[in-house]
């Protein structure tokens, strides 16, 4: 993956840039020629590594027209420790340094590295360091839990679906004969397992892999590299969970699934694009209509990248592009209905609109559910990506050679 230390060497030498236009042109067309050839050459290998480097290298690019086409560096500032005053640690904003060194360097991989902006002055005021000194192992049993329950899921996906789908489908057919009575026959077993079980088994591994993949990167980070070289280290401040409470998630709605429970490792980048394309002049309510919609669609373009990387198939990227880009039209849809319709045709302040509002949502999710969930899982070859996801040993091979 390219991409990544060719944004690290254009940041950089951004500073150059004014005295030397060609080399501007040199870095960005070098970037640009990176993240497609992650995608329409991508590397003869699993196709674990196929998709995240063509979804990563095409995020990358999105970081790029961020940080060096929309965003002005020399306005932004970055907090640094000076000091502790007592039990307190004491930061300042410190501006990127404009000379070409060591110190430039290491500013410029954590603005790479950090999407969300944590201690940067562009970023949410949610992501600043505490007002109370935080010891770096606060947390850490927290996240080595995380890391070690999402390997475990992992490796427990891989022996399921991975290497053994078909016992699974039979285990399935075993139980709604056995079990609930119902007559079930190989294509139905499959059906259950396409509309009911993987969907949900996905979407959970989705969530594993990210949220131990940043749990691990901070234990690291945090606690092993401050044995190593404190100087680099981390703070726990700094690695904040990536998704939001689960409780957003009972409430059905998409607006609080996606806005607010799923992680927004790259909803920072994909705000900025949005907001750099739409005019000042639009309407403030269009205007936030259309930053979902474009942010949506630059999800979309992400994921996409990695579907076509392992698939080489057209239809399935249109399939994934209509999947995120018809998103924005179901959450405004749910929203009007819920927020708008029903209070108006609905008793006020009765527990019984409440409820009918809240069984609509349940309702909608579900449909929602229903007819994306199963294409997009064909399409998007994220299951076949989970599935391959390299792991140094099973605990299933090694505990029943499964």
């Amino acid at each position: 993956m390219l991409t990544l230390p060719l944004l690290v060497v254009a940041l950089f030498l951004q500073v150059k840039f004014p005295l030397l236009p060609g080399l501007r042109d040199f870095l960005y067309g070098l970037i640009l020629l990176s993240a497609c050839s992650a995608v329409f050459y991508p590397p003869d290998s699993r196709d674990f590594v196929r998709y995240t480097n063509a979804f990563l290298s095409t995020s990358l690019l999105i970081r790029a027209v961020e940080l060096l086409l929309v965003r002005n560096l020399n306005h932004v500032k970055r907090l640094q420790k000076v000091s502790y005053l007592s039990s307190s640690p004491l930061y300042a904003w410190e501006p990127i340094s404009p000379t070409l060194g060591l110190k430039r360097f290491l500013q410029v991989c954590d603005l790479v590295g950090n999407p969300r902006a944590i201690g940067w002055s562009y970023g949410s005021s949610k992501y600043q360091p505490p007002l109370q000194k935080v010891e770096a192992l606060d947390g850490a049993n927290g996240k080595v839990c995380r890391a070690v329950v999402a390997y475990v899921l992992i490796d427990s996906y891989q022996a399921a679906i991975g290497r053994n789908y078909p016992s699974v489908c039979e285990g399935v057919e075993a139980f709604l004969t056995g079990v609930l009575g119902i007559q079930a026959s190989p294509a139905t077993s499959e059906t259950v397992m396409q509309l009911c079980i993987l969907p949900t088994v996905s979407w959970m591994i989705s969530y594993a892999f990210v949220d131990g993949t940043h749990a691990a990167g901070g234990v690291f980070l945090v606690g092993i590299l401050r044995i190593l070289s404190p100087q680099i280290a981390g703070d726990p401040w700094m690695y904040p969970p990536v998704f939001g409470a689960m409780r957003h998630m009972f409430t059905f709605s998409l607006r609080d699934i996606w806005g607010k429970m799923w992680h927004d490792l790259c909803r920072r980048p994909f705000l900025a694009l949005s907001l750099a394309l739409i005019p000042e002049s639009c309407p403030v309510g269009l205007k936030r209509f259309l930053v979902v919609c474009i942010s949506f669609a630059v999800s979309g373009i992400v994921h996409s990248a990695g579907t076509y990387a392992v698939s080489k198939d057209w239809f399935a990227v249109g399939m994934m592009m209509f999947f995120f880009c018809s998103l924005p039209f179901c959450i405004a849809v749910q929203q009007i209905i819920s927020e708008q319709i029903l209070p108006r045709t609905l008793p006020r302040n009765s527990s019984v609109s409440r409820i009918v509002i809240w069984l609509f949502d349940a309702a909608f999710i579900m449909a929602w559910g229903y007819y994306t969930s199963p294409w997009y899982l064909k399409y998007s070859k994220l299951p076949e990506a989970m599935a391959s996801i390299p792991l140094p040993f099973s605990l299933w091979k090694m505990l029943l050679n499964v």
